[in-house]
This record gives C-alpha cells, sequence and structure tokens, in this order.
C-alpha cells in the first residue's frame, strides 16, 4: 500500500468513525436506556481484536499503521488538510481493508512453505545488518560523512535532506545531546609485580607463580617471569580486572612527581591494590612492603585483550591461569576468545549503523519508500538518517545505509539481539513487498547457508584495493606493508568462502531441525513445480545438509557411547572395527556428492571423529591382550595411525612458510629499488617527500618481515623433522612461531587428549571387573 492510498484510507477511517460516534450520541439522547452499550462494547473489545475490515477506533485516532504499530511518520509529517477533520469535505469511498503483506516468517505466506514458494519464485532473501556502533561526535559524524560518501544525499527523520558533509555534521552535533557521558569500560590492563628480595631460582619462581595465581583468583590472566640484572625476578602480567561475582579491579590515574608538571601515572584504587597485597601475602608469607604492584595502561573488550597479550608474548611465552602457554598471536587470538565471557565489557553506543540490502535492479526509489517506512515504523522515536548506495551495483548488490540515535526520545536504548533481527527482517520484507519489491523475510538456517564474512573483513580488503582519496598515502603502505599480508589474505578468503556459499554442515540439534523442515517444505515445492530450477537446486541442497548432519552426529554419538561404555559394555575392537568402516563408507559416499568449501570442511570434521574412534580401537585391542595401562612408546605406536597426516600438514606447513620467506626476499629488493628511485629525484614535492618517508618505513618493515619468515621457515623445517620422528612428542613451544604451526601443534595435542582420555575411561571400567 502506498502512502496515497495510506492517506485515503486513515481519511475514510476517520469520517467513518467521527459517523458513527456523531449517530450514537443523537441515540443516546433520544434513548438514555441504551447508555450500557458502551459497557457492553468494551467487554467485547477485551475479549480480542476488531475484525481487519474495521480498524479500532483509538487506532485509527493515534496514527497506527496496518501492521499495527504506532506511525510516527505521521504525526511527524502528513500535512493537515485545509478542510480539518470533520464533513466539510465530501465523502470519499470507503477504502477496502488493506491486503495482508506476505514475506514475514510467521507465516502469511503460508510458513515454511510458504517462504520456500516466495523464493522459487525469484524472491530474495531481506538483509539486515548492523555493521558498526560509534561512540561521541566524531565516531557518529564519521559514520555519517561514510554513509554520505560519492554525494549521496541523507534522508533524516523529519524529511530534511543533507547534501553537504557540514550538513551531517551539524546534524551529529544536534543529537550529541542524548549521547552517552561514561567511558568504555575498563576490561583488561598490563600488570607489573615485584617481590622484592626474591632471587631467579626454581624456589623464587614457584612462589611467584603462587603470588599470581592468590593476587588474581577468579580473574583470567597471563604472565611472564624476566630476570632482572640484579638476579631477582618480576612478573609481566596481562589480567581481566574484572573478576568473581562483582569484584572488578579499578585503575586510577595519578599525579608523578612535581604537582606542577601535571605527569600523570596508573595505580589501583586502594580497595584494589589492598585485596591483591593481601592475598599475595597470604599465600607467600611476605611483608606489605616488599610486595610492588604498578598497573599500566588498560583496554576495552577481546580486541584489548588481544593487543595486551601480544604485547606480553613478542618478549617471551607466557601462560595463563589454566597453565596453557600463549606463544604467538593465534595463542592471543584464541585468549581473548576464552575471555570474552568474563570481562563483562560494555560498550558504549551512541549511533548505529544499520544496512538494508537488495539485488541489482531493484527499483532505487522503491526501496528509499521502503527504506523510509521500514526506519520510521521500527525507529520512529530515534532521529535517524539514510541514504542508497548504488557503487556496489556491479558486483550484484545496491544498499541502503542507516545511522540511527541508538537513545529514543523517552531514554531509552536499542539492545538488538537474534530474535531483534528476525523482527527487523520481517518488517523490512512487508514494507518491501507493499511496494511491490520481491523480498521475503527467511533465515540461513533454512537455506544451509553459510555466515557471511564481516565488515572488519570488508574494510581490510576495501583499503588495499582501493585506497582512499584523503588516505591515499597510507592506505598503500598499510597494503604493501609485509607485516600485514597474512591480514589481508585472511580477509579475501573469509570473502571469497561466503560468496562461494558452501552448504552450512548442521551440527546442533536446532540446525538439524530446521534443515528436516525445510526438507518437507522443498519437496512439496519441487513437487508443485517440477521445471523450477530453484525448487530442484535447493531441495539438492537441503537433502545434502540433512545427509551431512546426519552422518556427523550418528558418528558423533557413536564415538561418545564407545567412550561411555568401554569393557564393561563387552564391546570388542572387532565389532568397533566395523562400526568405523561402515562409517567410513558413509562418510566416502557423502564426500564425494560434496565440492568446494563444503566438502573441506565435512571431511575435516568427520576426520576428527573417525581418528578418536580408530586410536579407541587401537587403545581396545591393547586392552584385550591384558595390558591395564599404556606406556610411552604404545602411545607413539597408536598416534602412528594419525601421524601420517600430521606430517602432510606440516609439510604443507614448511612449504607456505618457504614461499613467503622466497616472497618476502623479493619484496625487499622491490622496496629497496624503489626507495633508491625515490633517492635519486633531484628536487622533490611535497607530496613525493611524503611518498619517500612512507617508502622508507615500508623498506624497513620489508626487511623485518624477511627475517622473520626465514626464522619461521627454518622452525617449520624442524617442526616436520620432529613429527616424523616422534609424532606423539610435543613440538617446543619455543618452536612454534606461526599461526600455522599453532594450529599443528593444537592438533597433535588433541590426539594425545583424546588418547588418554580412552586410556583413563577404560581403565575405570576395568576396574571392578579385576576387583570381582
Amino acid at each position: 500500500m502506498n502512502r496515497g492510498t495510506q492517506i485515503s484510507w486513515w481519511v475514510t477511517q476517520v469520517e467513518a468513525v467521527q459517523a458513527a460516534v456523531s449517530s450514537a450520541a443523537q441515540m443516546r439522547r433520544y434513548l438514555p436506556g441504551l447508555d450500557g452499550l458502551d459497557d457492553e462494547f468494551k467487554r467485547r473489545a477485551s475479549r480480542g481484536a476488531p475484525p481487519v475490515k474495521s480498524a479500532p477506533t483509538e487506532h485509527v485516532v493515534g496514527g497506527q499503521t496496518i501492521t499495527g504499530r504506532s506511525d510516527a511518520e505521521r504525526s511527524r509529517s502528513l500535512p493537515v488538510t485545509s478542510h480539518g477533520g470533520g464533513g466539510s469535505r465530501g465523502a470519499l469511498p470507503r477504502a477496502a481493508a488493506p491486503t495482508p503483506i506476505a514475506g514475514g516468517l510467521g507465516g502469511a505466506g503460508g510458513g515454511l512453505a510458504g517462504r520456500a514458494r516466495q523464493l522459487a519464485a525469484g524472491y530474495q532473501p531481506a538483509v539486515v545488518k548492523v555493521l558498526s556502533y560509534a561512540h561521541g561526535t566524531v565516531r557518529a559524524t564519521k559514520t555519517g560523512q561514510y554513509v554520505q560518501r560519492e554525494d549521496v544525499p541523507l534522508e533524516t527523520h523529519d524529511g530534511r535532506l543533507l547534501g553537504e558533509r557540514e550538513a551531517v555534521a551539524d546534524e551529529i552535533k544536534a543529537w550529541s545531546a542524548t549521547f552517552s557521558k561514561r567511558a568504555e569500560s575498563q576490561d583488561v590492563g598490563a600488570v607489573r609485580l615485584t617481590l622484592r628480595g626474591v632471587k631467579d631460582s626454581e624456589d623464587g619462581r614457584e612462589t611467584y607463580d603462587n603470588a599470581v595465581a592468590a593476587g588474581f583468583a577468579g580473574h583470567r590472566y597471563a604472565y611472564r617471569l624476566d630476570a632482572t640484572p640484579s638476579g631477582e625476578l618480576e612478573a609481566r602480567l596481562v589480567v581481566a580486572l574484572a573478576g568473581p561475582a562483582k569484584e572488578r579491579f579499578r585503575v586510577r590515574q595519578q599525579l608523578v612527581g612535581d604537582r606542577d608538571q601535571g605527569a600523570t601515572g596508573k595505580r589501583f584504587d586502594l580497595a584494589s591494590e589492598g585485596k591483591i597485597r593481601d592475598r599475595i601475602g597470604a599465600s607467600t608469607g611476605l611483608a606489605a612492603d616488599r610486595i610492588g604492584i604498578s598497573p599500566g595502561m588498560t583496554n576495552h573488550g577481546r580486541d584489548g585483550v588481544t593487543y595486551r597479550l601480544n604485547k606480553l608474548v613478542a618478549h617471551g611465552t607466557a601462560v595463563d591461569d589454566r597453565g596453557k602457554s600463549i606463544v604467538n598471536v593465534a595463542d592471543s587470538r584464541n585468549a581473548a576468545r576464552d575471555w570474552g565471557p568474563s570481562l563483562r565489557s560494555q560498550s558504549v553506543r551512541d549511533t548505529m549503523h544499520l544496512m538494508l540490502s537488495a539485488k541489482a535492479g531493484t527499483d532505487v526509489e522503491a526501496l528509499r519508500r521502503t527504506a523510509r517506512s521500514f526506519l520510521q515504523e521500527r525507529f520512529g522515536d530515534h532521529k535517524f538518517m539514510f541514504g542508497i548506495h548504488r557503487d556496489k551495483e556491479a558486483a550484484g548488490h545496491i544498499h541502503v545505509h542507516a545511522v540511527i540515535a541508538v537513545r529514543n526520545e523517552s531514554g531509552q536504548k536499542l539492545h538488538p539481539g537474534p530474535e531483534t533481527f528476525r523482527e527487523w527482517r520481517e518488517v523490512y520484507a512487508q514494507h518491501a513487498q507493499a511496494e511491490g519489491l520481491r523480498i521475503v523475510a527467511t533465515s540461513a538456517r533454512e537455506r544451509a547457508s553459510s555466515q557471511s564474512y564481516g565488515p572488519k573483513d570488508k574494510a581490510i580488503v576495501a583499503a588495499a584495493d582501493r585506497p582512499r582519496p584523503t588516505r591515499e598515502a597510507r592506505d598503500r603502505a598499510y597494503a604493501t606493508n609485509p607485516a600485514n599480508r597474512r591480514l589481508i589474505d585472511s580477509a579475501r578468503q573469509r570473502i571469497a568462502v561466503a560468496r562461494a556459499n558452501p552448504i552450512r554442515l548442521p551440527m546442533s540439534p536446532r540446525d538439524r531441525k530446521v534443515v528436516n523442515e525445510s526438507v518437507v517444505a522443498w519437496r512439496v515445492v519441487a513437487a508443485e513445480q517440477p521445471a523450477n530450477p530453484i525448487a530442484k537446486d535447493m531441495l539438492e541442497r537441503l537433502l545434502i545438509a540433512q545427509a551431512v548432519g546426519a552422518i556427523l552426529h550418528t558418528i558423533g554419538n557413536r564415538v561418545s557411547q564407545l567412550e561411555k561404555e568401554g569393557v564393561a559394555m563387552a564391546i570388542t575392537a572387532q565389532q568397533m572395527e566395523r562400526d568405523l568402516r561402515r562409517m567410513n563408507e558413509a562418510v566416502s559416499r557423502t564426500s564425494d556428492l560434496l565440492d568446494g568449501e563444503t566438502k573441506r570442511q565435512f571431511r575435516e570434521t568427520s576426520s576428527r571423529y573417525l581418528e578418536t574412534l580408530a586410536n579407541r580401537i587401537d587403545i581396545q585391542r591393547v586392552q584385550e591382550r591384558g595390558v591395564g595401562q599404556l606406556d610411552r612408546a604404545e602411545v607413539e605406536a597408536i598416534v602412528g595411525a594419525s601421524a601420517e597426516r600430521l606430517v602432510e600438514q606440516a609439510q604443507q606447513v614448511r612449504l607456505r612458510e618457504q614461499r613467503e620467506a622466497e616472497e618476502a626476499g623479493r619484496l625487499v629488493d622491490r622496496a629497496v629499488n624503489a626507495e633508491r628511485h625515490q633517492e635519486n629525484v633531484a628536487t622533490l614535492p611535497a607530496t613525493s617527500q611524503e611518498e619517500t618517508r612512507t617508502q622508507r618505513v615500508v623498506v624497513t618493515e620489508a626487511e623485518k618481515s624477511a627475517v622473520r619468515e626465514a626464522r619461521e621457515a627454518s622452525a617449520a623445517n624442524e617442526a616436520l623433522h620432529a613429527i616424523s620422528q616422534h609424532p606423539a612428542r610435543a613440538l617446543p613451544p619455543g618452536l612454534v612461531q606461526t599461526d600455522s604451526l599453532a594450529r599443528l601443534r593444537a592438533e597433535q595435542e588433541q590426539i594425545i587428549r583424546d588418547l588418554e582420555a580412552s586410556e583413563r575411561g577404560d581403565r575405570q571400567s576395568i576396574k571392578p571387573q579385576r576387583q570381582t
């Protein structure tokens, strides 16, 4: 229903209500006994909603939309008619009841089968994403000016157009009166711990271990012990400031030195420092004056954890609160992910950057009207601005970008979750279909669709491929810096995988349930439309996802049962081997149906289960011979079944590191030649001088990268040799310097843990039998 039709419908409803009220008043004037009908009407209204064909009076007068929500657009921008609200104008023909809008997940289009029919008819899935949040006027202004790039005019919540960057800045400045004044939470901090008089010895290191464990108990932390020139020790820590219950260490600014100079440093507040000092003193017996606690810089969120841990391990291996070594960047990222839930992080959000997507060829003006009505309905009491970008139309998409104030006029803030996005997709699809656009609200699970890439990946690749005019020199330096090459390549890979859209492996019960229901729905559509290629392809995709999920679920359950049952259930190695053979055949047949990233993920996931089962069979054979406990040689013999794959992975790592080392050497040569060319120019303008300075930085970074790559190639070669000789012997921590070697080490450790877990389970199951 377009805007003109809505206005006509509203006017007709108001006039009809006014006529009914006037008639009822006259009847009550002449028939006082009918006053009780008002109470009867209220009782009926409380029992259920009025029929669709006649909207409730309070909805019409209050200005609610056809979807039942408050229509802020009407209250803000609809002009008042010159005839007023009464009957001075001719009565308009009564409008028909609005047609229900399909496209929601709730079933207006026939539930899942209805959505499948729409997708089969060529409808596109509704895409609503939050790209980022911003805190403060500066960041919010940059977001708005990004949306305005390439002279895209922005329309505001009250219908104004912003055509200049200055106008956007002024608009955000007007919004800033409602922005939060609270700073982002301090989530992680660097700490230096000194125990005066504790020497660098075995006992001294044990004292420090006890002090760290006691002082920061209940907090996530990682630490490194360093020897000082005086022969004593000191501990460098990264500590999550949030701890058990409501405990949170707080770091404050303090003046350092002369008050007139205004220099500041960091210290824990008195309560936090007192707790740490008391715990360390109770654990080590040291007096308070021998315990030095000096906090350093603090950071926010998981990114802050990663940054702090990277700084910590740059000078040596660290150990976390659970005894796990943190050696490199990959370990830091994994630790940050593990620490995340315990950070109790609070990000300040003033504006939200929302995106609505549509396929290329979509009517732009219809999409603009859709965006306007969607934003007015869902964010009618928030300030917002939006514009349409068509720069990606050649790639198959156009986008609506909106900047929305998180806090509304009543002071309430947006906190979108999974259900919120589900509702937003429904409302977006409803308004799109009302404008004649073929968009339907569906979920990725219903289509076995894989996760999309993130906005950070897109920003990384965009900066490398299309330097921004205002930051061209910096973006080019970023893209040519060897230290950023892996980051950029990884982002490209994630984007490529997302665009290929491999079949999503349904691992969880909820995923399998949705896939099974989708198969039923698409069977119906395929039977109704046997010549429809979309229905045929989607049904085939979902059947593959269903088969893959069933196989992985079956294998995983069987492995879990065998680990629980043990020999107490009289499961012999021969029976287990038959199970393994059948599972291998099922995996092989299914794998032949797959390709690309889906095949790789399926083989990787299934191989983990199958290798665990194969190792379990070897342990069962050994124990059937009467062996109660495995020694190291027997463990290595069992791991030999998995050694071939480990050696193959190590070989791939070695070749990759060797190629990267050779490429780094070539980059150094090119960078040096470019620098010499710049220096040979007699006179350089200011821009060229800036490029020369940038080129020198690139040369320095390239040389550092070449040295690092050579060291990593040597480490990969040693790792290959070590695994070939002793598959079950863990790689030395000091050897692992790369993400690839870290993953290889984790794979090796997982195999050993599986063996040890199986061995413990079998010894427990054997023990009661021996007692009897």
